[in-house]
């Protein structure tokens, strides 16, 4: 009878060649050539992932706090130790990076760092292998020493390294290289500013990173980590209950940290009456010593690599098949997974027993276990890589990832904070790796309206920009959701008061539309970049593009842009100056929104109509068109125009002189705007507020709502709210007569319109230091 062959050693190669008995480790037997090659084709591709930095992956969730790495075995590394404490106590140095390959211990130095340094009365763990966003992270930062919390901003670099100077802290970001292009390049927007900020400025304070592969950054002081020395590693499989020639094994895998655990974790789990490492033969890793001395190996790829992948590969061909299905579908999840999750994957099988083979690869060192109110599992980064190469094809497990997640989504009227929005950004990362980009878009523009009103706009433009980076790669810029996320792109762009991109992607969107002919599209992106001169003050450029706009409407019989082309308009004559026509355009946009039904609209433009009136001081004329854009809102349930509208009664009243009145319209313009999370709007009522208090010559309480306006402004990245916040600022100093606070004020606020091209707030910042 012919033998059976063994299914998990396809080739039927015999590996149990070689084994760990006396002092030589003698040699029972060798494999040629051809096996060597056999086995190396066999385990390429996973070596070749090992050499490469891992993807970055669209905004996670940030694993902060305390570091979460046990030093239960903590071992040696007194020399790397003892240079990073050099550099900790270096007033010149404010940037530490740890860099190794996989598994040597970066993270492990980097928390025992953590755990035992003093001097540093706080501290802050980041791990951001999930493809954390940085405002994320600097959010969670100045949080935990004590800052205000900002939702969003461009100008978080400027609000965390202020923290950081302000204090003697210890920042350790781990797992950096997750967040790099393959050309070493940011795949996250503000971390290289920040790194390159935080160099220039320095404090007290120290940030550390672990990482992979360098970024392309200055003002490192790098420590590159190698393996264990070979009476460290001895101590540690020692500490871990390995018996045989350690001394020769720890030699031969150059003393890798992670190589030896699984090791130790894989002889325990099979032998844990005689863990020796004579049993590695039984276990089929008899030709490691072969295979990690043979120059056909270690020539093409690192040697901890081969062991690594080895031993991987043979401890995983032991697990049981539910282990092996286990911890293949678990790995499509990003961040810790609790037993709930892996059912979600692994349908059919009990909790109760997911969680007991769960906790059973914990044993084996492939995952690691830590309780916090339950327990949660999550891979080391290197078997993560493994298991991910070694799973193949999970298309099937994304989907029951994302049917997992949509059954826990909250409710839309419940979010407050990013983090209740999570389980839709984990649907867009599913969907993502699904290749399934229409879906990922519907995902994130859902989600789209919550994400602008509450600042995150670095966010959307990580997220859209992955998804245009997709669409272009497959040859889809005539598919139509390509062309929205470039709008939203660029709006998101104009948010982050970054002119320049938002220009570029809506007129990527404009030459888009005009190659395919879609007239439609052509007239929205027009109307689109005209939004971005208007926001810069460029007036005549901005009348120009939505003109343009408005032809288009009204040739294809698009009433509704032909509408708002006309109140755009109306907006850049009023910025002018020029009531008369702004008036006429409004009008014109009030007349087409009652012929097709759109009371909001119809709502907006008589709230134009007010400034309009009230820029020429018929406040009672204002008045009349500002409470009757507020019924329409009212009636149709528009909080939003709701809110603006109680803002502009505060300022016709304000301009009438009728301060306690205008101070009630704008607190419940700020109510508004606070219940429905629109910070910008928020953040213009406490400016309104500090004008009025300012009015009635109270600056103290003025200086107080203008530094709130001014903190909000900064928070969302609004520049040019920071720079009207700026001048009000050196307004009410003026008026204290306290003449350089107030010169120090209008230099800043000159200087942002400058940067941003407001040609007005330019002129008015001059005049105000003249």
């Amino acid at each position: 009878m012919a033998e059976e062959a063994n299914p998990s050693n396809p080739n039927n190669i015999e590996m149990n060649l070689t084994a760990y008995g006396d002092s030589k480790g003698t040699q029972v037997g060798q494999i040629n050539a051809a096996e060597v090659k056999i086995i190396v084709d066999r385990i390429e591709p996973i070596l070749e992932l090992f050499q490469q930095i891992p993807k970055p992956e669209s905004p996670g969730v940030l694993k902060a706090g305390d570091s979460p790495i046990s030093l239960a075995y903590w071992q040696g590394r007194k020399t790397e130790i003892a240079q990073i404490q050099q550099w900790l106590t270096d007033e010149n140095t404010f940037l530490i990076g740890i860099e190794g390959i996989g598994g040597t211990g970066k993270s492990m130095l980097a928390a025992k760092i953590y755990d035992e340094i003093e001097g540093f009365p706080k501290r802050f763990w980041g791990d951001v292998r999930n493809g954390a966003s940085f405002s994320d992270l600097a959010r969670q930062v100045l949080t935990e020493f004590g800052f205000r919390v900002p939702e969003q901003e461009a100008k978080l670099v400027e609000a965390l390294v202020k923290c950081l100077r302000s204090g003697q802290f210890l920042l350790i970001i781990d797992n950096l290289e997750s967040l790099l292009q393959p050309d070493r390049q940011w795949g996250s927007l503000f971390y290289g500013d920040f790194f390159n900020a935080w160099v220039e400025s320095g404090g007290n304070s120290k940030v550390l990173v672990t990482t992979r592969e360098r970024p392309e950054l200055k003002g490192f002081e790098w420590l590159t980590l190698k393996g264990l020395q070979v009476e460290e590693g001895v101590a540690l499989l020692t500490a871990l209950g390995i018996r045989g020639n350690l001394e020769e094994f720890v030699e031969l895998v150059d003393g890798h940290p992670l190589l030896l655990s699984l090791v130790a974790g894989f002889l325990k789990d099979e032998y844990r009456q005689d863990p020796d490492l004579r049993r590695l033969a039984d276990l089929g890793l008899g030709n490691l010593r072969q295979l990690l001395t043979d120059d056909r190996v270690v020539g093409m790829h690192r040697l901890k690599n081969v062991g690594m992948v080895l031993v991987l590969d043979a401890s995983f061909e032991r697990l049981s098949e539910l282990q092996k299905a286990l911890l293949l579908n678990i790995s499509v999840f990003r961040g810790a997974v609790d037993s709930t999750a892996a059912v979600a994957v692994l349908p059919g099988t009990s909790q109760t027993e997911i969680e007991r083979e769960l906790r059973n690869l914990v044993k084996r060192s492939l995952l690691l276990e830590k309780l916090n109110g339950k327990r949660w599992f999550e891979f080391q980064p290197v078997v993560l890589e493994y298991a991910r190469c070694k799973a193949g094809d999970q298309a099937v497990v994304h989907q029951q990832a994302i049917d997992y997640y949509r059954l826990n989504v909250k409710p839309a009227p419940s979010w407050q904070i990013r983090e209740d929005i999570k389980e839709y950004l984990e649907i867009f990362y599913h969907s993502y790796q699904l290749e399934n980009y229409d879906s990922a878009f519907d995902v994130l523009d859902f989600c789209g309206d919550f994400l602008t009103l509450r600042g995150y706009y670095t966010d959307q433009v990580d997220l859209y920009s992955q998804l245009i980076a997709a669409w272009e790669k497959i040859g889809e810029r005539e598919n139509w959701k390509y062309q929205a996320a470039l709008t939203s792109l660029g709006n998101a762009y104009i948010s982050l008061g970054q002119y320049q991109q938002a220009i570029e992607f809506h007129q990527q969107s404009l030459d888009i539309a005009r190659e395919i002919g879609d007239r439609n599209s052509e007239g929205k992106s027009l109307a689109n970049l005209g939004l971005v001169y208007l926001n810069q003050g460029q007036y005549q450029q901005a009348i120009e593009l939505f003109q343009q706009s408005k032809q288009i409407a009204t040739e294809i019989g698009d009433r509704n842009t032909e509408g708002l082309c006309l109140m755009n308009l109306g907006a850049a004559y009023l910025n002018q100056g020029q009531y008369q026509e702004a008036i006429e355009l409004f009008q014109q946009s009030k007349q087409i929104a009652r012929e097709i039904g759109d009371r909001n609209s119809e709502g907006k433009c008589l709230m134009n109509l007010g400034i309009a009136y009230l820029y020429q001081g018929q406040y009672q004329q204002a008045i009349k068109f500002f409470e009757q854009s507020k019924q329409i809102a009212t009636d149709i349930g528009d909080r939003n125009t709701e809110g603006k509208s109680l803002g502009n009664l505060g300022n016709a009243y304000l301009n009438q002189g009728q301060y306690q009145q205008a101070i009630d319209f704008f607190q419940q313009s700020k109510q508004i705007a606070t219940d429905i999370g629109d910070r910008n709007s928020e953040g213009l009522c406490l400016m309104n507020l500090g004008i009025a208090y300012g009015s009635l010559g109270q600056y103290q309480e003025a200086i107080e709502f203008l530094q709130q306006s001014l903190q909000i402004a900064r928070e969302i990245g609004d520049r040019n709210g920071e720079g009207k916040s700026l001048m009000n600022l050196g307004v009410a100093y003026y008026s204290l007569e306290q003449y350089q606070r107030a010169i120090e004020f209008h230099q800043q606020s000159l200087e942002i319109s400058r940067d941003i091209g407001d040609r007005n707030g330019e002129g008015k910042s001059l005049m105000n230091l003249g």
